[in-house]
């Protein structure tokens, strides 16, 4: 039998935003769990802080098994990613709002890449660049 959901009126659609955050937050830090106990998982270096801060959209969600927060400085930043950091971070202050990553939103930043050729090994700091600059925003509007 399937089962069907009703909104009631009070539903949202911001619940559902809201409750997706959560989602990807929680997921995120099963699959590290599931690696500190010796499963065959990605090491995602998402600690209960992270998880929570994600949950209430205080704290980005890196995309898939992007580690959230690099293991070392070195990690972090190399000259070569300087210019897809700088283009992620240029771009989250060009795109008004909460607008999340999504598809749509990296095709169009795909398109306007210097090289669509090297998108892919530049995709994930051009993300970096992005959620840090929406991160920022968040942190810098008035309360």
């Amino acid at each position: 039998m399937a089962s069907t959901s009703t909104r009631p009126s009070w539903y949202t659609d911001e619940d559902d935003t809201a409750w997706s955050k959560v989602k990807a937050a929680f997921q995120r830090d099963w699959t590290q769990t599931k690696h500190d106990f010796g499963a065959d998982e990605p090491d995602l270096n998402q600690e209960v802080g992270d998880t929570v801060g994600q949950a209430t959209g205080n704290q980005p969600i890196p995309p898939g098994n992007t580690k959230t927060r690099p293991d070392s400085e070195n990690d972090i930043y190399s000259d070569d990613d300087e210019s897809a950091y700088r283009y992620g971070y240029a771009a989250s202050r060009h795109f008004d709002g909460d607008e999340e990553w999504d598809d749509e939103l990296e095709e169009n930043l795909r398109s306007e890449w210097r090289d669509e050729s090297d998108w892919e090994c530049s995709r994930n700091a051009v993300r970096r660049g992005w959620c840090y600059g929406k991160q920022q925003g968040r942190i810098n509007q008035p309360r």
